[in-house]
């Protein structure tokens, strides 16, 4: 009988370590869409910052990248796919956001750095902390 017992957890093990494995890389493509989102967000930031005019076109991707980077994010993290979501709608229309809903909704680009920053390393931001811009 225990020997039964053995061969079937053992028989189990191969299943955990793929399903693992796949949580992961679920994550990680959370994570990379999340980046990515937040870098082309920074970098039109500072094109704005040194000067370039508004560029709808630009405006218009952001908020695709933010509403992509949700998509896998909701399996991992509901709430921080909301706020891409709503980092998305804000994209579409960024006149029509006021500076309390952009804090209520938590979609201040800081903000969403930090529980980036949190979720993709969490041990290092709590210890170490990161570079404030």
């Amino acid at each position: 009988m225990l020997e039964f017992v053995i061969e079937k957890l053992i028989s189990l093990l191969g299943p955990i370590a793929t399903l693992s494995k796949e949580k992961r890389e679920l994550k990680d493509d959370a994570l990379r869409a999340v980046s990515t989102a937040l870098t082309e967000t920074c970098v039109y930031y500072r094109s704005l910052g040194k000067g370039a005019q508004r560029n709808e076109e630009k405006e218009a991707q952001l908020a695709r990248y933010w509403s992509a980077a949700a998509i896998p994010l909701r399996h991992i993290d509901e709430e921080l796919a909301g706020i891409c979501e709503n980092k998305a709608e804000y994209w579409l229309n960024s006149e029509g956001w006021s500076n309390e809903e952009i804090l209520q909704y938590g979609i201040k680009l800081e903000d969403v750095k930090q529980a980036y920053r949190q979720m993709a390393m969490p041990s290092f931001s709590k210890t170490r902390g990161f570079k404030a811009t």
